[in-house]
């Protein structure tokens, strides 16, 4: 999911669609500026230090219909970076779905968020994600690999046992290798592996990987930080992965009975680096990715393999 999409004759209208998105009317706060600033240091677009003017809906133009959708997305991100969501930018999130000539659920789910309907944004955005993480255990295990994952998420069943000894070996690899700080990690947060009771299906394995690989702690603003990460990663649209996390742990809405809802931990500096950080990495790790030949790896040596990106160094002040 790239979001460094649009030609450099459009960026003018995305900044003002987004500073939009995020205030219809008057200065924008530190937080909603640093949305912008960040997005410019992706895209390389010369920002002012003025803040954009906003512009109507019937304004916008985007040619190419995959942009106009991921502006759409980036609308969207900006529209829940406010708690409560605001009347007035969710009604210019639906005029852009018109003028746009696309959409995304997204949408009914930030509307049900608006209206209180905590059950539909439950069962709208935890729905959306389990089609595709379905899909990724039909495509590594087949019929089997959806039932084990079924079973393991919904029954608590032990699932993968085969597995099991390959990944607690990791544990014995030399200090800074990824497979030794993948089972530190682990260990540490009190995390079981596949095949252990309560342990995660195989299939899924790679998102605590990638934790380690880009850096982000098992907390709130790690796991916000890693869901973003994966939307990015994921070369099919990875949209989901970032509407669950601003849903969990920004808006304090329980989509996953595996961790506790939490608020406040949008930053939206933090948040579209790891999009754009996972965007530019080499492989896509959410789709029957083969992490086993890095597992032995320093962990450094393992990142310039993938050609992972670092983290953002602090943006300088205005």
């Amino acid at each position: 999911m790239d979001i460094d999409v649009f030609p450099v004759n459009e960026l003018p209208t995305v900044f003002r669609v987004l500073r939009t998105a995020l205030s219809t009317v008057g200065p924008l706060d530190a937080r909603q500026r640093s949305f912008l600033d960040t997005y410019a240091r992706i895209t390389g677009f010369a920002l002012p230090v003025d803040d954009p003017l906003p512009l109507p809906a019937p304004a916008v133009r985007i040619a190419d219909a995959h942009a106009r959708k991921r502006l759409l997305q980036l609308a969207a991100m900006a529209v829940l970076l406010e708690r409560p969501v605001a009347p007035d930018t969710f009604a210019y999130l639906q005029d852009l779905v018109l003028q746009l000539r696309t959409h995304d659920p997204v949408i009914q789910v930030i509307d049900a968020l608006r209206r209180g309907r905590l059950r539909t944004v439950r069962r709208r955005a935890f729905g959306r994600a389990l089609r595709s993480l379905f899909g990724e255990a039909y495509a590594a295990e087949g019929v089997q690999g959806v039932l084990r994952f079924a079973g393991a998420m919904f029954l608590r069943l032990t699932v993968n046992k085969d597995q099991t000894w390959r990944f607690k070996r990791l544990g014995l690899l030399p200090e800074g290798t990824l497979g030794r700080e993948y089972w530190k990690h682990m260990t540490t947060v009190g995390f079981t592996f596949p095949g252990e009771p309560a342990g995660i299906p195989a299939p899924v394995a790679y998102h605590d990987v990638a934790h380690v690989l880009a850096g982000h702690a098992a907390t709130g603003e790690g796991e916000i930080q890693q869901g973003s990460f994966q939307a990015g990663n994921r070369r099919d649209d990875g949209f989901f992965f970032v509407q669950f996390v601003l849903l969990q742990f920004h808006h304090g809405v329980k989509i996953t009975p595996d961790a506790p809802p939490e608020t406040g931990h949008f930053d939206p500096v933090k948040v579209l680096w790891a999009i754009h950080r996972g965007a530019q990495c080499r492989v896509d790790m959410t789709h029957q990715w083969d992490f086993w030949p890095l597992m032995s790896l320093p962990i450094d040596e393992a990142r310039s393999r993938i050609a992972l990106l670092p983290k953002l160094p602090a943006l300088a002040a205005r």
